[in-house]
Order: C-alpha cells, then sequence, then structure tokens
C-alpha cells in the first residue's frame, strides 16, 4: 500500500509523465497497491501523482462494482453540455467543491497487461475519470471554482478536519 499524498504538496501540480511497460515496475503490482490504498481511503479514484509516482496511471471504482487501473489514459469524446456536481478528493481531505464536467465521455486506457481499452462512462463513472486525469496534467479540482467559492469550502473543510 502506498502513502497518501495531500496538499499542500507540489507534487499534485505536477504533470505526470507516460507509463512505459516495457521500463517501469510490473503494471499489476502498482495497480494492486494503489487499489489497496484508495479502498483504504474510502475513495472512488486515486491517481498517480497522488501516492507520489509521476507516471500516467490512476485507478477508479466504477459504480458497477468494478474496479480498473488506467494506464497513459485519455478522453476520445466527451459530452459538451457541462453538468455541475459536487467532488471531493483523497489529498484534500473534506474539501467538497461544485465542478462542471462532461456527464458522458468515451476514453481509452491501457489496462495492466498491456491492452488497450475503450469505455463509454456516463455520470460519477465520467466525473471520476475526468477528475483523476486530470491529476495526471496537474490539475486539481479546486482550479475549476472561483477564489470566493473555494474560501467558503474551506472554511467548512477546517470545520470538518477540526
Amino acid at each position: 500500500m502506498f502513502e497518501l499524498v495531500k496538499e499542500p504538496d507540489p507534487i499534485l501540480k505536477q504533470k505526470a509523465e507516460n507509463w512505459d511497460f516495457n521500463q517501469h515496475i510490473n503494471a499489476a503490482v502498482i495497480e494492486k497497491e494503489m487499489l489497496e490504498t484508495m479502498r483504504a481511503n474510502n475513495g472512488i479514484g486515486l491517481a498517480g501523482n497522488q501516492v507520489g509516482l509521476l507516471r500516467r496511471v490512476f485507478v477508479m471504482k466504477l459504480q458497477d462494482g468494478r474496479e480498473i487501473g488506467c494506464f497513459n489514459p485519455y478522453i476520445m469524446y466527451g459530452d459538451n453540455d457541462l453538468d455541475e456536481g459536487d467532488e471531493g478528493c483523497l489529498s484534500f481531505p473534506n474539501l467538497w467543491l461544485k465542478v462542471k464536467r462532461s456527464p458522458k465521455i468515451t476514453a481509452a486506457y491501457i489496462d495492466n497487461t498491456g491492452k488497450q481499452c475503450i469505455i463509454e462512462l456516463e455520470g460519477i463513472d465520467a466525473r471520476c475519470f475526468q477528475h483523476e486525469l486530470d491529476h495526471l496534467d496537474g490539475i486539481t479540482f479546486t482550479e475549476y471554482v472561483s477564489n470566493l467559492k473555494l474560501n467558503m469550502a474551506r472554511k467548512k473543510q477546517r470545520k470538518l478536519n477540526g
């Protein structure tokens, strides 16, 4: 299991490099440890830089219960009509923000065996994929809201964190 990276660690703002299946350590081991870390922290998604790994990999739990590891993921198509929804992040404990995202996406990634996968996601699954993909680009969900909304949410966060 990995140690969870939390704000304000600068690695959360760094762009991850592509996963190289010929060079990097066993993808299945990384996926397994990331899933264990995600579960232990009651999350539904976890990106590489959230565990100190600057590689393009994230894991997520889909609404149907499946857990997937996505290596070198990208979005092929996203619905342009954005939906606003609540988001949290394991690296920002008890911070909740309303973020606009595409409600339906078609995405591609490589699984831990090196197989190319294409998946259609909607609702919370689409939101989670986009949130984790942002992490790999060094973008956190706090960048989607105004300073006023972020400051109000931070006030609630401080109360919840004691």
